[in-house]
């Protein structure tokens, strides 16, 4: 296949993956689809699960109605005008947050979806970082064969993938949002958070120095990992649940909700072609 022809596929699934994505508010869909592409790996492909996991986390830490935006009502509840202020800058950071959320989930569909048809091709690891096209290869072959990960493959894939996804898709995503962030008391209770998963055990924290800072983030990402194995991996997927931060009912059917997510998006399209051909003048 010539190299003009893998961009094409490549813009071509990721121009999906787009629209699969939804807007900046749709984070319910993106987990949707990150536990279907948990599941069509074999389970073989943790990365997906676990960023699953920190799109549901953050949607109770970063929103005004969350964890943050709790703390501040309460520390400015004297002052209407000031704590509205203060509100009003958080939704500014988790805006930049699920923008990052939302690339994160069209980057790894996109990556997942074009290795397991066109991995093997030559001239593929010109769209895809090779040690990420390493890790999913290795997926897609073990998928094939039936086989499960043991714990060492699953952390070299988890490894690779995390370590591509926050260089190339994180952190100018987080430095574009800390940018735009002039209130140094705003910015330092946003950058400092305490996370904690659904399925980490009973007071365990992880306590971030520097959101911002991308080795951190690496060392804390691979302690979620770990305690992620040291759960179990069904225990993991069924803590998607406890957040409570959407209808539960697709995660019992990951690979079908994704299907059943593809074929709505895909009537919507015909739909919206049909009206915009339609409404166009007829040519005299």
């Amino acid at each position: 296949m010539t190299s003009d022809a893998l961009r094409a596929r490549f813009d071509f699934i990721k121009g999906e993956a787009e629209v699969l994505a939804g807007g900046l508010l749709d984070v319910p869909r993106r987990v949707v689809l990150l536990n279907g592409l948990y599941h069509d790996s074999g389970r073989n492909h943790a990365f997906s699960l676990m960023a699953a996991h920190g799109a549901l986390w953050a949607i109770g830490y970063f929103e005004a109605g969350g964890s943050l935006g709790r703390l501040i009502a309460r520390r400015y509840f004297y002052d209407a005008e000031e704590r509205a202020y203060r509100i009003g800058l958080l939704r500014q950071f988790a805006e930049g947050f699920r923008k990052v959320n939302r690339q994160v989930c069209i980057d790894t569909y996109t990556n997942y979806h074009f290795t397991k048809e066109l991995g093997e091709q030559s001239g593929a690891d010109d769209l895809v970082p090779p040690t990420l096209l390493d890790a999913l290869n290795r997926v897609h072959h073990a998928r094939k064969a039936g086989r499960t990960f043991d714990a060492h493959e699953r952390r070299r894939a988890f490894e690779q993938s995390f370590l591509c996804e926050q260089e190339v898709t994180v952190a100018p995503g987080v430095r574009e949002a800390v940018d735009a962030f002039d209130c140094r008391i705003m910015r330092a209770l946003c950058l400092r958070p305490i996370v904690r998963f659904a399925y980490f055990p009973w007071m365990q924290y992880l306590v971030f120095g520097d959101l911002s800072d991308t080795g951190e983030r690496v060392r804390k990402g691979m302690r979620a990992f770990d305690l992620a194995e040291h759960a179990s991996w069904p225990r993991v997927e069924r803590a998607l649940r406890h957040y409570g931060a959407m209808d539960p009912a697709p995660l019992d059917d990951p690979v079908g909700s994704t299907a059943e997510l593809r074929e709505t998006v895909g009537r919507e399209a015909e739909l919206a072609a049909e009206l915009l051909g339609r409404s166009r003048p007829q040519a005299e």
